[in-house]
């Protein structure tokens, strides 16, 4: 009996150890199914203590496996390949919905981490900084459906590939900041319906390729400041119905011809401030049925299309300062004019060159009626140029004080009297024609040589003398027959033949036949 009772035991601890190792097989099985399918990481990212690790990372809320949600990576070693297994190590930790890269040495980061991505399925926020990223690849982001925001920022990015922002259908915010990309192509913002942010402040961007936005028609805001972009055209902006603000400052654009934002119904708010725009069509904002702000300021504008504001009639901030304008006339800003007097209504029109003439009565009257303090503010601080008259020398020979004050009205610009003259800008004193002495007249005369500014409210609109306008006939003159006072080089030249000849001609006579043959040579 022994011996077959001990046969049996034999035989059941075979079985035993058979079934034993069957099971620590499996097992092993498992976990190498498990390793594969997780990517077969051997690090939990948020536990690495080796001070030789090419990154490091610091989670928050768990630093178990699987259960931290945010981490903040540092990258401190160069020469990192994008299949290094340290990316595999992500797998440790799905459950990541904020992931932050920083790179502490040149060179340590030249790619987005798509490897590391793809086992992030929950990700929603993603930050790389002060990597040297030249490309962002086709698909960079690994499809990654709950993704809503990718800041990429500082980052030495110059291109962007075909379809790099790719199937990202929660995104939301996208920011390129200060990187050097050149151009933005077709295709490279992909399938990402939600995306309303797009961020591409202080790059080098000089091309912008028709129908570069068509797949992005929810945006609200387009943020292109501090670029080098010259020439818009109807086409630029395909596909941005929707946009609500678009920031085009600082850069070099030049001119904006008709229809360059028609396709922009939706537009609320457009910053062109800080250009070289020299040059706008009096249709180049027609479309723009919904624009409130409008910032033209710091530009080479010398003057505006009458009908310019006809297309905006919504428009209620309007920034035109430190332009070249000589005029701002009444025409321009009668279809918002209504626009500018509620409180939250905003006009600046300061830094310009205007000419102090009727063209700028409107002012006065805007300055009364507009309750917005920024409004009054930018009007009480405008300043005109008096234009230098021109004088003859022949202007002290004058003995009879109603010729002079006839020689005033007919030679002065824009009708500026030296008796205007002396009443706004020498004395609040009246002074009468009767009482200008010689020396005076010569006095007041030097300090408009040059020009001189006012400050426009100050000055009485009903003083404000309307431009005359110019002769543009080919014509012949008619026969004049009062004389035109001679300028002085005339006069020098009369007198350098009257002491030749030693005949004294009739000047009246000479100063004519010297107008009429200037006038025909």
């Amino acid at each position: 009996m022994e011996p077959k009772i001990a046969g049996m035991m034999y035989i059941l601890i075979t079985i035993a150890l058979v079934n034993e190792m069957s099971t620590v097989q499996a097992r092993d099985n498992n976990k190498r199914r498990n390793k594969e399918k997780s990517g077969g990481f051997q690090k939990n990212i948020c536990d690495i203590t080796d001070r030789d690790s090419k990154v490091h990372c610091y989670c928050e809320n768990a630093r178990e496996p699987r259960n931290a949600t945010k981490a903040e990576c540092w990258v401190f070693n160069g020469g990192i390949p994008p299949d290094d297994y340290i990316w595999q190590s992500f797998a440790s930790q799905p459950t990541l919905q904020t992931l932050s890269f920083n790179v502490r040495v040149d060179g340590a980061m030249a790619y987005v981490p798509t490897k590391a991505l793809q086992y992030l399925q929950r990700l929603r926020a993603i930050n790389i900084k002060y990597g040297n990223i030249a490309e962002v690849t086709t698909f960079a982001f690994a499809n990654l459906t709950n993704l809503k925001e990718a800041t990429l920022s500082q980052n030495q990015i110059e291109i962007l590939q075909q379809y790099a922002f790719a199937h990202l259908p929660n995104m939301t915010m996208i920011n390129l900041e200060e990187n050097m990309i050149v151009e933005i192509g077709t295709d490279a913002f992909f399938d990402v319906p939600k995306l309303q942010k797009l961020i591409f402040t202080k790059n080098n961007i000089s091309n912008i390729k028709d129908g570069a936005f068509q797949h992005t028609f929810n945006l609200l805001e387009l943020d292109l400041n501090k670029n080098n972009i010259q020439n818009l055209n109807r086409h630029t902006f395909d596909g941005l119905a929707n946009l609500r603000k678009l920031d085009l400052r600082r850069n070099h654009i030049y001119n904006l011809t008709e229809f360059t934002f028609a396709e922009l119904w939706n537009l609320q708010e457009l910053l062109l401030g800080k250009n070289d725009l020299k040059y706008i069509s009096e249709r180049a904002f027609d479309g723009l049925s919904q624009l409130r702000k409008l910032s033209l300021d710091d530009n080479k504008l010398a003057a505006l299309p009458s009908g310019l504001f006809e297309g905006v009639r919504g428009l209620s901030s309007l920034d035109l300062r430190s332009n070249e304008l000589h005029a701002l006339t009444f025409d321009n800003i009668k279809p918002i004019l209504d626009n500018l007097k509620p409180p939250n209504s905003n006009l600046l029109v300061e830094e310009n060159n205007f000419a102090c003439d009727c063209r700028l009565k409107w002012m006065h009257s805007l300055r009364n009626e507009t309750k917005s303090q920024g409004t009054k503010e930018s009007l009480e601080s405008v300043t005109c140029k008096i234009d230098p008259p021109i004088v003859s020398s022949a202007y002290n020979k004058m003995s009879d004080t109603d010729n002079k004050l006839e020689f005033n009205k007919e030679i002065l610009h824009a009708g500026i009297t030296i008796e205007t003259i002396d009443k706004n800008n020498i004395t609040d004193k009246k002074t009468t024609a009767e009482d200008l002495s010689k020396e005076h007249a010569n006095d007041i005369l030097a300090t408009t040589k040059k020009g001189s500014k006012r400050v426009v409210l100050k000055i009485p609109p009903e003083t404000l003398p309307c431009p005359v306008e110019k002769r543009t006939t080919t014509e012949s003159i008619p026969y004049m027959i009062d004389p035109v006072i001679p300028i002085q080089n005339e006069m020098k030249t009369f007198r350098f033949h009257e002491m030749n000849s030693g005949h004294y001609l009739n000047i009246k006579f000479i100063c004519y036949c010297l107008h009429f043959f200037s006038v025909f040579k």
